[in-house]
Order: C-alpha cells, then structure tokens, then sequence
C-alpha cells in the first residue's frame, strides 16, 4: 500500500513537470512567432495601441527599442491640470517626433487644453502628417480664437483630412495666405467662424476638397454662408443655427452627398444650384416655422424640392407645417424621376402626393419617432408605384396609434409587388409588442410573396 501511494506522489510530481515544461516550450514558440513577425505587422499592432502602451514595448525586446517610433498613428492626450505635466507632455512629443527623422504620419490625433503652446503644434505636424485631428477642451466657457499667428494647420501641404473639434465656442480665423492643396476631408465641429470671409477663404485654399462637414457650429453670425466648390463630392451641415438673415448658398456641380438639417427661420434665403450629380440628399426642415415672423408660404420647400429632384435616395424628415402644406399641393411637388428610395418623417394626411411623383420608387420608408397622433385619412390617390414597383416598405418607432396600424394595412393591401415589410415597435411592453405582431402578420396582402418582419 505504502509502495503504491509513493508511485502516486511520483506520477504527480511527473505529471506537474511535464506541465510546467510544456508551458515553457509554448511560451517559448509564442515568443519566436511575434519575434518572426515583420516590422511592418507589429507596427500594424502598435498603431492600435494607446501610445503609453506603444512605448512600453521597447522593453520586451533590443530589436523593438526604437520600433515603437516607426508608427503611423498617433493619439495624444494632453489634456492636462498641472503645468509641470504639460511641459513634461511637450518635451515629451519633441523627443518622441524627433526620433522618427523623415517617417511622414498617415495619422496625427491630439486632443489638447489651455496651456499647451500652439507653437508647438505647427511644428509637430510638419512630420507629413496626412490626416489630423484637433481637439480642443477648455474647463471654462471662454471663447477663444484661432488666428494665423497659433496654427500652421492652414499652410499644411501634407494634410489629405483635417478634423477640428472644440469644446465649447472656438472663434476661427482663417489666415490670409491660408493654402491646403491635397486637402480632400474637412470636418469642423462645434466651432465658430470669425466672419463670412473666413469660410470663403478656407474654403477656396482647398482646392482638392472632396468632403466638407460642417456639424454643430455657430453660423448665427455669418451674412452668408457660401459652398460653392467645383470638386465637393459630400457635404453636412447639420446641427447648427443659422441667421433669420443669412443666405445659404450651395453650388456645388459633382457634389454625390447632401445632409442638410439645421435650425433657421422663414427668412432664411436658401440658394442649391448646380446639383444634377446628386445622388443622396437628407434634408430636415422641422424647425423652419422658428420664426417669430413665420408664415406659412411654401415657396422655399418648393424650391429645396426641385433643386433636389434628381436624386436616387431622399430622406424628408422633421416634417412641418410648411412641409405638410406642401404635400396638400400635389401639383407643385417636383417629380423625382431616378428616385428608388424615399424615407419620410409622417403619417399624414397628403403623403401619397409625394409617392405618387416618384414613378420608379422601389423602397418606402417611415420615421415615426416624432409623428404627433392624427386622424387617419385613406389617401384620395392610388400611387401606381405603390401597385407596381415598391418592393421593399420599412416603418421605424411603430407605435399603439391607431393612424399608424391604419398605414400599415393600407400599405399592405395597395402594394402589389411588395416583398419586405419590416416594422420597428418602440415603447411597448413585451406583451403588447406580441400582439401587434400578431395581428399585423394577420392583416390581408396584396402580395403574396411579402415576407413581414417585426423587430
């Protein structure tokens, strides 16, 4: 018995050896694998790294020492209280892009506070840095100003994207002999232009410009805001306030991409021209009556509409008074021959009108998410594009409101050739969410290929 549990413990001890040697040879292989690996993969994995990770690196190897200099992405933080931390920040950044020599940067993000000399950056991003990324964080509500004298990031002929962010309200002013020629993607976002000039001038420095967004930004100084560019493919502007007194021009002949969706009131002189390329346009205009001086002439939507009558995907949202005044004139609505996808934002009565000027619409889309309840009204017209060539209907934000069931069974017993419908159901209890599953799978068809989809 004795003899027997003494083999036991051996065949343990042997057993934990043989394990311990095993994890060492694993470790060892897992070793030889990244060490294998090619200069330009571990940057690969670097690049993803937060840059304190990224400098740690250099210790796992003599061959990674410098390795983590070589990366094309950069992110900095330096966001910070202690005035000691920013300089040791700074020095830090100088030594760190010193050692790079002439490796250019695909990358350059910082996000930055008061404190961090201006100055610096200029220099930092003369390492070819092709897409750059400012954001700047102020603890106070002091507006503070861009001038020619603490950026560089106008003069940048490396720069393919820039991206500048701030919070809260930076005032922008664009330097005189401002000149970005490669420059292909500007975004600005929650800033403030100086003077209409200063969107012209940055504007026009860009002579390669291929996508402009424009979101959150104050505008409600500008007289005019001008985008008139011969080579803009995508533009956005959204989520700002713009002047009862402004004028918003927009000639842009190849631009693809129009995302326009920002407060301003009736008086505001909207100018699109020269947008037969267009092939996506968003457009919310539901804070048009903001107005104290509202009143309700339909003229500007008319104008937006034939403007934008070429496109192939519409998307007609934060729908108004304006706009519903619009769709009571079904004469004056543009038709929109190429248009295969529509997504509205109501319900109400009148939007038959919309369809019916879109002979070749394939896909129709709700947004209910802000529709007020109504009255349901079975539409005067039958869209023949209904009949004929909608295959695909989505509802989005579905709720229990009579006047929304009511669309959806008329939908479902005018469209002929309807493959898909797919429901949203919001604020509902689960209970009640199987229910209206139920009986809108139960609803009559005119299709009898239509598959129904509630999510």
């Amino acid at each position: 018995m004795a003899i027997k549990r003494k083999q036991g413990f051996a065949n343990a001890e042997n057993l934990k050896a043989r394990g311990v040697k095993a994890r060492r040879i694993d470790e060892e292989d897992l070793a030889d694998r990244l060490s294998e690996l090619p200069d330009d993969v571990i940057l690969h994995i670097m690049s993803s790294l937060p840059m304190k990770e990224a400098v740690r690196t250099c210790i796992l190897s003599t061959r990674w020492k410098d390795l983590f200099t070589s990366i094309s992405n950069i992110e900095l933080d330096g966001v910070l209280r202690k005035r000691a931390l920013r300089n040791r920040f700074m020095e830090f950044v100088d030594g760190f892009l010193s050692l790079r020599k002439d490796i250019s940067v695909d990358r350059f993000r910082l996000c930055y506070g008061p404190g961090i000399d201006h100055r610096k950056i200029n220099e930092w991003i003369l390492h070819g840095v092709r897409e750059l990324e400012l954001i700047f964080q102020s603890g106070t509500l002091e507006t503070r100003h861009f001038t020619d004298l603490e950026f560089g990031v106008f003069t940048c002929k490396t720069l393919l994207t820039l991206r500048l962010f701030n919070l809260p309200s930076l005032v922008l002013t664009i330097p005189t002999h401002c000149c970005l020629p490669n420059l292909k993607g500007l975004h600005l976002t929650f800033l403030k232009f100086s003077d209409d000039e200063s969107i012209r001038r940055l504007l026009s420095s860009c002579n390669s410009l291929e996508e402009l967004l424009v979101q959150s930004c104050e505008l409600s100084n500008l007289n005019k805001l001008s985008v008139c560019h011969p080579t803009l493919k995508r533009l956005t502007i959204s989520g700002g306030f713009i002047a009862p007194s402004c004028e918003v021009e927009i000639n842009t002949p190849n631009l693809v991409f129009f995302d326009f969706g920002c407060v301003y009131g009736k008086e505001t002189r909207l100018s699109l021209r020269n947008l037969n390329s267009l092939s996506e346009a968003r457009i919310y205009i539901g804070f048009i009556a903001m107005s104290s001086n509202y009143c309700n002439d339909t003229d500007s939507v008319f104008d937006v509409m034939r403007a934008l009558s070429c496109v192939q995907s519409f998307h007609l949202t934060g729908i108004c008074s304006e706009i519903q005044a619009m769709l009571q004139r079904p004469s004056l609505i543009s038709e929109f021959p190429n248009l295969i996808f529509l997504k509205m934002g109501t319900c109400n009565a009148g939007w038959e009108n919309m369809i019916v000027r879109c002979p070749c619409l394939e896909t129709l889309a709700f947004e209910l998410e802000d529709v007020d309840p109504v009255d349901w009204r079975t539409p005067k017209k039958y869209p023949s594009c209904l009949r004929y060539h909608i295959k695909a209907i989505k509802i989005f934000a579905l709720k229990r409101k009579n006047v929304e069931f009511q669309l959806v069974a008329y939908l479902l017993k005018k469209a002929g050739v309807l493959e898909s419908l797919t429901v949203e159901i919001k604020s509902v209890t689960k209970r009640e969410q199987t229910m209206m599953s139920k009986n809108i799978c139960a609803l009559p068809k005119a299709s009898k290929k239509c598959h129904i989809l509630i999510i």
